[in-house]
């Protein structure tokens, strides 16, 4: 008898597998169906090789390989025009869906509306139109709230620091006329200004020993300075050798992104803290949206990819997976 009901399992545990395994070749062979080619143009904005990139690229890539996308990946080189003239190729070459970044508004604006008229996907990732979705024709935007992240990591080095009325904090960012740098300051100041607490912000190019040069002049010609804010990747990984080549070691500093080195500076003390934007998703997502509205018709969403604060409490994985994931 027992044998009997063993074998009863057995037979059902089969049967089971069985059918598993065929949904699992029907689906398969609907998706090979459903899975023509998406052609995508994704315009990173500037900065071939710079760290926080390769988490971008890597994840635009992977969403290439995962949903049959023919990716096609350029760099406007920081040139506004030259992203204009990238999208209107993209028009050009017949591409399905475009995915650019709106560093300087307006800029953009003629050629991301030729794409919509030409049928094109539209998504902005990265950076936004200062007005969002009412002053450009992209569709939805992936990419970091900026004046709710300067908020969070300006009240954290408040916190952290006990910094009060009469401190002074260092603002330096690789471009200050650009959208995501003006909107990450307002939002640092609007928790350092009810605190009494002033601040500049100084610009610094995206190659690390200028920016290091830069960030040190400024600290030797402001010995007031009671912080500094990186408020992007370069500032944030170089603001500590800054503090330590003009004697201020302990100078209290956090900021904006990460990379292996700004990781290394938060799990071993030297920095407090970094607002996390998540580049990964904002090369994912993308490309994953464009290839299911063009396929599918499902129109994407704004994705708010981080107002997340890393400190060494929670740093393990951003440091371990940096350059891919993170």
């Amino acid at each position: 008898m027992k044998q009997s009901k063993d074998n009863r399992v057995l037979n059902t545990v089969r049967a089971m597998a069985l059918a598993t395994s065929a949904l699992f070749v029907m689906a398969s062979a609907a998706s090979t169906e459903d899975l023509a080619p998406v052609k995508v143009t994704f315009i990173q904005h500037c900065c071939s090789g710079a760290t926080f990139f390769q988490p971008m690229q890597f994840g635009a890539e992977e969403a290439a390989r995962l949903f049959q996308v023919d990716l096609t990946y350029v760099n406007a080189d920081g040139d506004a025009a030259r992203a204009a003239n990238l999208i209107e190729t993209a028009i050009a070459d017949k591409q399905d869906a475009v995915l650019p970044t709106i560093t300087v508004p307006d800029a953009l604006d003629d050629a991301m509306q030729k794409a919509r008229d030409a049928g094109l996907v539209v998504i902005a990732q990265n950076i936004d139109d200062p007005e969002h979705a009412a002053g450009n024709a992209r569709e939805v935007f992936v990419g970091q709230d900026f004046l709710v992240s300067g908020k969070i990591i300006g009240e954290r080095m408040i916190k952290e620091h006990g910094l009060k009325q009469g401190d002074h904090c260092l603002l330096p960012v690789e471009f200050p006329e650009l959208t995501y740098a003006i909107e990450r300051a307002q939002g640092v100041q609007s928790a350092l200004e009810p605190a009494g607490i002033t601040s500049e912000v100084v610009g610094t190019g995206t190659v690390d020993a200028e920016a290091l040069g830069i960030i040190s002049q400024a600290l030797l010609a402001n010995p007031n300075i009671t912080c500094v804010i990186g408020l992007g990747t370069t500032p944030t990984t170089v603001t500590p050798d800054a503090a330590k080549e003009v004697g201020r070691d302990n100078l209290p500093n956090g900021g904006f992104d990460t990379n292996p080195k700004i990781m290394e500076n938060i799990m071993n003390g030297v920095t407090t803290a970094t607002m996390d934007q998540q580049p990964f998703w904002q090369g994912f997502l993308p490309v994953m949206f464009a290839a299911y509205e063009v396929r599918y018709g499902l129109h994407p969403a704004d994705f708010n990819t981080g107002n997340n604060l890393i400190d060494k409490a929670n740093g393990d994985k951003a440091l371990k997976y940096g350059g891919t994931y993170r």
